[in-house]
């Protein structure tokens, strides 16, 4: 869904340069919508990897129990036919699980015969490169609106402080040190420009003051000495203990699978 809207979005945007030009208001709307479209699909795809990897941990299956979640059925000893099929969870109870099947069939199960979808480490590999690639486009976007709005309404702009502060959040989503580098410089001339025009409005200021703190904080952990690489799109980087509290997690997790799967072979 989110594919076809940044398409239609990219034959709109060509034909609103070829009609009105391409530094107006009108095209720096379209480059702030594909923007905000970039960030909503990277995001959704984060939550999907997110569930994945705590699902690994932990080995808990309540975050596949929600509407939405794409589902394989499993375990049924009377309808037989109905294992192996996948469908999408659209109602939770306390007792049973409504799944809609490919074919609109709804059964109503009991939490054990409703399976996650886990993906292939491909897979896996497939969807974060996805997510980078969407947060450099959203950048691109995002540059690009902040250039046209600065030729619109000039530096001492309240909405060029708004299109700054949104340029610093699309780089800061990468969780890259020099990104994370340019973050912090363009969150500081977002709350410069602020103050210039008189925008005193206190959830404005505590919002670029948030973003302010977040950055610096991403930017010093990437200095610290034995921190583990965050994936580039994808998480905030992490400090050394967080680190080794979560590759115990981890590695806890995978002992504990391990286990269970020699317990199940056949002696």
């Amino acid at each position: 869904m989110h594919d076809k809207a940044r398409g239609t979005l990219k034959e709109a945007l060509d034909l609103t340069c070829s009609c009105v030009g391409q530094m107006t208001a009108e095209v720096a709307a379209c480059h702030e919508q594909m923007a905000f479209i970039c960030q909503k699909q990277a995001d959704e795809i984060r939550q999907q990897v997110n569930i994945h990897k705590e699902y690994i941990v932990t080995n808990l299956m309540c975050c596949y129990h929600l509407p939405g979640r794409r589902v394989r059925v499993a375990g049924l000893q009377n309808k037989l036919e109905f294992n192996g099929l996948e469908g999408v969870v659209v109602k939770v109870g306390a007792l049973r699980i409504v799944v809609r099947l490919h074919n609109d069939k709804e059964l109503k199960l009991k939490p054990e015969n409703v399976q996650p979808l886990i993906p292939t480490a491909a897979k896996l590999q497939e969807l974060i490169l996805k997510i980078q690639d969407i947060a450099q486009e959203r950048i691109a976007s995002s540059k690009k609106a902040y250039r046209i709005q600065i030729k619109v309404t000039g530096v001492k702009h309240v909405n060029t402080a708004v299109s700054c502060y949104a340029l610093a959040t699309a780089y800061m989503k990468t969780w890259k040190p020099a990104d994370t580098g340019e973050t912090v410089v363009l969150l500081i001339k977002a709350d410069k420009i602020r103050l210039r025009v008189g925008d005193e409005r206190h959830d404005t200021r505590n919002i670029y003051s948030n973003a302010l703190s977040e950055a610096k904080v991403a930017l010093a952990r990437f200095d610290e000495v034995g921190r583990l690489s965050a994936v580039p799109c994808c998480w905030f980087p992490t400090s050394p203990q967080e680190d080794k509290e979560h590759m115990s997690q981890l590695f806890a997790g995978l002992q504990v699978r391990r286990e269970a799967a020699q317990a199940c072979r056949p002696r």
